[in-house]
C-alpha cells in the first residue's frame, strides 16, 4: 500500500532522513524534484525516480557503477565521516542543490541538481552521520 508517495509502508524508516535518502519524498510532504543526473541517450534510469541511494548506494559509500544505458558513473561517498573534512553543512548544500563542489567548481552533471528545503536538507544531513 501507498503510503505518503512511497511504497515502502509507514514505518519502513527510522528517519526522515533516511526516507529521503531511498525514496527522495519527505514525511512533511515537500516536494523534493531534481533536474539533471546520470542519463543516457535521453534516458534517465529507465525513467524512473532518482533517490540519493540511486547513486551513492545504500551504505552511502559509492563507487564506479553502471548507470542506465552503459553510462559509468562514479558516485562520491557521501557519508558524513568521509565528507566532514571537505565539507560544512553551507558546502553539502551548494552541492546537493547547485553542483558546486567545496573548491567552487562544478560538479559533473551526473550528480542532479536537488529542489530541497533546508529542512528537509538537515534531516539528510542528520541521517548520513549515523552511516558507519
Amino acid at each position: 500500500m501507498m503510503s505518503g508517495g512511497t511504497g515502502w509502508g509507514a514505518g519502513a524508516f527510522r528517519s526522515n532522513g533516511e526516507r529521503i535518502y531511498f525514496t527522495a519524498t519527505s514525511e512533511r510532504g515537500t516536494a523534493i524534484t531534481y533536474t539533471g543526473g546520470p542519463a543516457s541517450s535521453g534516458w534517465m534510469m529507465g525513467s524512473g525516480q532518482l533517490a540519493c541511494a540511486s547513486c551513492h548506494g545504500t551504505d552511502g559509500r559509492g563507487g564506479v557503477h553502471r548507470m542506465g544505458m552503459n553510462q559509468v558513473m562514479d558516485a562520491k561517498d557521501i557519508r558524513w565521516s568521509a565528507l566532514q573534512g571537505e565539507f560544512d553543512l553551507e558546502k553539502f548544500r551548494l552541492a546537493v542543490v547547485k553542483g558546486q563542489d567545496p573548491d567552487g567548481t562544478q560538479l559533473k552533471s551526473d550528480m542532479p541538481r536537488w529542489t530541497i528545503n533546508d529542512d528537509d536538507l538537515a534531516d539528510v544531513i542528520v541521517y548520513l552521520k549515523t552511516l558507519p
